[in-house]
């Protein structure tokens, strides 16, 4: 690995590690406190958050990274899509907060539901204040790790001085969605005095707006058709079994996604370097770094399934008397998380870096109509073991259809006869 990657890496790890601890205490934590019901409440406010920041965010994580990525050393193109992007992602947040109100108004739902979806819709701001996808392509992710980190110590100690019981849900829901928004204004200064990158007038064109959305729009039209089975489940969750439900899926969901965290790291890391081997045509180093990454993760999940198999249900019961059903979950969750890990790999380091974006949405919709064709019935026989395992067979589905198409175009073997 290049030296910067591995640097890179290392801090983005010790951070991460401490991201990771910190839910561990805060998620048993507000459980306990809240009970699953009101846990399940908090759950359904951030899957709002999570499925706005997702539209504002429109697929640049991706595609700007990219350019940012290929344009690293030249920073007057920096500038432009910095500014263009943000001027996009501004008019996407109005365009949803006036829609989520309106929905809320109109939408069957008690008062605190709807305070909730307000405040999950608002917190999306942060992916404007916090452009991640600015310093993944610039390789400086411990930047982003740092300031993350900060805001989640800030939000776990307000939230153990002022959550205390189920009356407190909408303060523990917004102690932890409006904290990413604190470090997305400090990050703003940082921006401004280290001057990494500027916003100008001069800068912004109805012409370059348009042109960099419509690049995104491969990655996000992709993406969208995720959603189905993705963030929109545990608003399914809620819908068909209820608050309670939705609190033990979504504790189970919060501990598989500890190892995601682990994941992440090394693939932001990877990225910027990745993009600028595929555009030197390097392959032979771009094979070398993927099968490590490959077996890092590999390595990961084995460890966390094999955790939960000897440790899971002790543990759990400590905090949920149905700590037997809640491992079980978790098991299918990690499987899940592990599948995941790999189309990572395929999406984040050769389709998206090779310019094949294209590509996924055709996949990504053949897996939409096969999971609405089958959460149903998983659901009704299931329970929420259904719908984790209508995830695990969708995302092996995915990566299949990746691994034939990579194949196919030749894209790691260009030179390859066969």
């Amino acid at each position: 690995m290049d030296k910067n990657i591995k640097r890179e890496t290392f801090y983005l790890y010790v951070v991460q590690i401490s991201n990771i601890v910190l839910p561990l205490v805060m998620i048993p934590y507000l459980a306990h406190v809240l009970g699953v019901a009101a846990f399940g409440k908090v759950s359904f406010a951030q899957a709002i958050s999570y499925i706005c920041i997702f539209l504002v965010d429109f697929g640049f994580n991706f595609s700007a990274a990219r350019g940012v990525g290929i344009n690293v050393d030249n920073k007057k193109e920096i500038n432009k899509l910095y500014s263009n992007v943000q001027l996009v992602k501004l008019f996407i947040y109005s365009v949803v907060m006036v829609v989520v109100f309106t929905l809320s108004l109109f939408i069957n739902l008690t008062s605190i539901d709807r305070n909730l979806m307000l405040l999950g819709a608002f917190s999306s701001l942060c992916s404007i204040v916090m452009p991640v996808w600015l310093f993944q392509g610039l390789g400086k992710n411990s930047y982003v790790a740092l300031l993350n980190f900060s805001a989640r110590v800030l939000s776990l100690v307000l939230i153990l001085l002022f959550v205390h019981s189920t009356a407190d849900v909408l303060t523990a829901a917004g102690l932890q969605l409006l904290s990413p928004l604190i470090a997305g204004l400090i990050m703003q200064f940082i921006l401004v005095r280290k001057k990494i990158a500027m916003i100008s007038r001069e800068d912004m064109s109805y012409t370059a707006a348009i042109s960099i959305t419509k690049e995104s729009y491969h990655n996000f039209s992709a993406s969208f058709l995720t959603l189905g089975f993705t963030y929109f489940n545990p608003l399914i969750v809620k819908y068909f079994l209820g608050d309670a439900a939705l609190g033990l899926y979504s504790f189970a969901d919060k501990l598989a996604n500890v190892l995601r965290q682990l994941y992440i790291p090394l693939v932001q890391a990877t990225f910027s370097n990745v993009c600028t081997l595929f555009q030197k045509h390097n392959f032979e180093k771009v094979r070398k770094l993927l099968l490590t990454v490959l077996y890092i993760f590999t390595g990961l999940t084995v460890i966390a399934y094999l955790g939960n198999v000897f440790l899971g249900e002790t543990i759990i019961a400590l905090f949920f008397s149905q700590a037997q059903a809640i491992s079980k979950l978790l098991m299918i969750m990690i499987i899940t998380q592990g599948i995941i890990s790999y189309s990572m790999i395929l999406v984040n380091l050769i389709i998206i870096p090779a310019g094949f974006s294209y590509y996924l949405k055709r996949i990504y919709l053949m897996a939409l109509i096969c999971y609405l064709a089958a959460i149903y019935p998983l659901v009704h026989t299931f329970g929420i073991n259904g719908v984790a395992g209508s995830i695990a067979l969708v995302e092996l589905f995915i990566i299949t259809c990746f691994w034939f198409f990579i194949r196919k175009e030749k894209i790691l073997w260009p030179n390859s006869k066969s």
